[in-house]
């Protein structure tokens, strides 16, 4: 991981300071350095951070935690794996990995309307922003380690979505609104290059030839294209696995049961350490005892995005969102996103709280699947499934009261979550490792004692009062 190689970029990717979405506080900057060594390195008293969990959001709030000064201990019963295709993997490295400005368009309530107290779609976008401005400043350094330039298996494309209703118009409907969003965040943010482009429908049909714009006897009406980020995920979940390992950070296998709020007190005397970042994903159903986290099955089909054989090469990805038809009634998605491996992936499948993975290329809905993007882009029915992998399924990590990146209110000892990302890890996982990390630096300069009260004027600053604090006010 040395980076000796001489170029005229920075291996420091800066964050600058950002007033937060609740205007109540605001990020501090933030420096990432894809050095061997720490940015900061650590002295006899820097604190000691136990992480757990190894997917994309406890390695990010590492990276983070470790540039800053800090000791790390990561602790896991699953790590990423890219050797072979024998060993199952885990959930964000399966993940298709496409940045998609909040809410995405997998068709589920991914961000639901819990009120005050809890992260809201103004704290998503947040969060997805500060991930885009990373990769977009990740992309423009130069990196000798691999072919394409980019150790973390990123690139920077173009993504085309199309709708059954013209979202272009400047209507109040969900899409509609969402676009006005995005257009300004464009304004506000040239910096990341964004460069939206919209579509009405004649125009589809002249600038889209690859597409049948004519799905289930339903024409599309609009469309719009913008610069966003893929992520090749096994190479990303590699690279920050090397990356955390040479900076000094500790890994530990080790598979918990039972309840943190009863074991993470000794686990801290144990470790020597400060505190405890939750990062387990669907595992915080048990460990953090929050009956709000469930399932949600997914499963992609792996195409060969070579130049090879008849089916025509793709740079760009296209997404259908689910929305709604002419009659009212839902559709499903359509995901066709390339990686830099030349893999494409071909998605998507939606099912909630399902907690086995026993799917195959054979059952009826990933059939379904296939068609529907075939339908839409038929000349995928001419291309190859990558030999060996063809298929890959998993289980995204929903909760009923959207991502929880908090301080815990009730623990004797520092706690902060970081968990529940649904199907939007890598959307939102810089933006939410940066917010972990705020809290975390919240709670350890808090009068020793008083950290229970910390997390709950932390968590106030962030989200603003909770509901019950609400009422009792009136």
């Amino acid at each position: 991981m040395n980076n000796t190689y001489t170029n005229s970029h920075s291996s420091v990717i800066q964050l600058e300071e950002e007033q937060a979405h609740s205007n109540n506080f605001t990020y501090p900057r933030m420096r990432l350095s894809t050095d061997d060594n720490p940015d900061k390195m650590p002295t006899e008293d820097s604190k000691h951070i136990l992480i757990l969990g190894a997917g994309v959001s406890g390695l990010m709030t590492a990276w983070m935690l470790l540039d800053k000064g800090y000791r790390v201990t990561i602790i896991a019963d699953d790590w990423a794996w890219s050797r072979d295709f024998d060993k199952s993997r885990m959930t964000s490295q399966i993940a298709g990995a496409l940045w998609e400005f909040p809410p995405g368009g997998c068709g589920l309530t991914e961000i639901e309307s819990v009120g005050d107290g809890w992260a809201n779609i103004g704290h998503y976008r947040e969060w997805a922003t500060q991930s885009f401005d990373f990769y977009n400043k990740y992309n423009k350094i130069l990196n000798p380690f691999e072919k394409q330039g980019h150790s973390f298996g990123l690139q920077m494309t173009k993504l085309h979505q199309f709708f059954y209703t013209d979202v272009t118009s400047g209507r109040n409907d969900p899409e509609s609104t969402k676009l006005q969003a995005l257009e300004e965040v464009a304004k506000q943010r040239p910096d990341l290059g964004l460069n939206i482009e919209k579509y009405k429908q004649q125009q589809i049909k002249a600038k889209f030839h690859n597409i049948n714009t004519n799905l289930d006897n339903q024409e599309l009406q609009s469309a719009y294209t913008h610069h966003t980020p893929i992520i090749n995920t096994d190479k990303a979940m590699a690279y920050l696995m090397a990356l955390v390992t040479v900076k000094g950070a500790n890994l530990e296998t080790r598979k918990f049961e039972g309840r943190i709020k009863d074991f993470g007190a000794q686990l801290l005397k144990d470790h020597e350490a400060h505190l405890i970042v939750n990062a387990t994903g669907l595992g915080a159903r048990e460990l953090a005892d929050d009956d709000h986290v469930y399932p949600v099955r997914g499963a992609v089909m792996r195409v060969d995005n070579t130049r090879a054989g008849h089916f025509r090469h793709l740079n760009d990805s296209y997404l259908v969102p689910a929305q709604r038809n002419n009659k009212g009634h839902p559709t499903k998605t359509i995901f066709i996103v390339p990686r830099n491996d030349d893999v494409l992936y071909v998605g998507s499948i939606i099912q909630p709280n399902i907690y086995n993975k026993i799917l195959t290329p054979d059952s009826p809905e990933v059939k379904l699947m296939w068609n529907r993007a075939g339908d839409f882009m038929p000349n995928l029915l001419h291309a190859n499934m990558v030999p060996m992998y063809p298929f890959a399924q998993g289980l995204r990590p929903f909760t009923k009261k959207n991502a929880k990146v908090r301080a815990d209110q009730e623990t004797s000892f520092p706690l902060v979550h970081n968990y529940g990302h649904g199907g939007s890890g890598w959307t939102l996982g810089v933006g939410t490792a940066r917010c972990a990390v705020y809290i975390v630096e919240g709670l350890l300069s808090a009068w020793a004692g008083k950290e229970r009260k910390a997390a709950v004027e932390i968590n106030k600053t962030i989200y603003g009062p909770s509901n019950s604090e609400m009422r009792a006010r009136l």
